[in-house]
């Protein structure tokens, strides 16, 4: 329910708001559409938000999808594959895994990994196959985890998950 920008003409909620004071100017890296929920990095270092956005980096970001239907086999090979969008852009390859069929609800979970950040790409790729996103969480950017972050709250990274961040390793477990 907040959009990813410092103000909003239209008077909504921003990710700002529920940052709250932190002491310093930060932005975020990339964003996150106000329908959907989870990790979305602020920085002040525009080096490495350069490097979590640029698609030449090949960052990978996961997100936790849930689609009307059961994609079939031909779905999911067009979704791995690459698929063109309704503006005529063709996505890069994803990795995507089946996460499981709710009984009864009529959908399906999917583990989306994307190399590239195309505006609402999920939401869109979902579309170009025939099942709509119906919810949707980003879970995880390179090697650094949404964990049990309820939506609003925020934490500071530790200076190994910035060091992974900015070198593409994974940082230390503690």
């Amino acid at each position: 329910g907040l959009v990813t920008t410092r103000s909003d003409p239209g008077g909504r909620a921003t990710v700002y708001d529920a940052l709250g004071e932190v002491g310093r100017w930060v932005f975020p890296v990339g964003r996150l559409d106000r329908d959907t929920s989870g990790l979305l990095v602020l920085t002040n270092d525009h080096r490495l938000g350069e490097r979590l956005t640029s698609p030449e980096h090949h960052v990978p970001k996961t997100y936790h999808a849930r689609v009307a239907g059961v994609p079939d086999a031909e779905a999911l090979r067009a979704l791995r594959e690459g698929l063109p969008l309704d503006d005529g852009t063709v996505t890069r390859p994803a990795k995507v895994h089946v996460l499981g069929t709710p009984r009864g609800e009529g959908s399906t979970w999917l583990e989306i990994v994307l190399t590239e950040g195309k505006n609402r790409q999920v939401r869109r790729m979902g579309a170009a196959v025939g099942h709509e996103v119906l919810e949707l969480v980003r879970v995880r950017i390179g090697r650094l985890s949404l964990g049990d972050l309820a939506p609003g709250e925020w934490r500071e990274l530790g200076p190994d998950e910035v060091k992974s961040l900015q070198a593409g390793r994974r940082a230390r477990d503690p």
